[in-house]
């Protein structure tokens, strides 16, 4: 899995391999996704890349990303992807490669789940994280 971590990458992540891997949440450990989600990039460094879990249906106070402004993978085209904006993880690289593997991410730097440019919500709409 050789993805290019950049803002509009998705990957199915385990939140229990992010925190392993010393990734941090915006939110207390009890309120934060604690199975399998995709996770959409929506701020990267060279180092590390800041990470918000999209869920399969709508929630309070959560936004739809249409699948207009979707690619990759059959599974990820095919499920509903809503994100909100309380949630966010910071998770290096390397740590958002283990979570993926360790959820066995089914997309590849061939076909990378991406999310195009324009549909990516900027970072300053998100709750800060460490």
């Amino acid at each position: 899995m050789a993805h290019v971590h950049s803002p509009g990458l998705v990957l199915r992540m385990d939140p229990d391999e992010l925190i392993r891997e010393g990734a941090v949440c915006s939110c207390d450990e009890h309120e934060a996704v604690h199975a399998q989600h995709y996770f959409l990039c929506i701020e990267a460094t060279p180092r590390d890349g800041l990470w918000v879990p999209l869920f399969g249906g709508p929630r309070v106070g959560t936004k739809e990303l249409p699948k207009s402004v979707r690619s990759g993978d059959p599974r990820w085209l095919g499920s509903a992807a809503h994100y909100g904006h309380e949630e966010v993880w910071r998770a290096s690289h390397k740590a958002a490669q283990r979570a993926a593997a360790a959820a066995h991410d089914s997309s590849s730097g061939k076909l990378p789940n991406r999310v195009k440019p324009e549909g990516v919500p900027p970072a300053s709409e998100f709750a800060a994280v460490g």
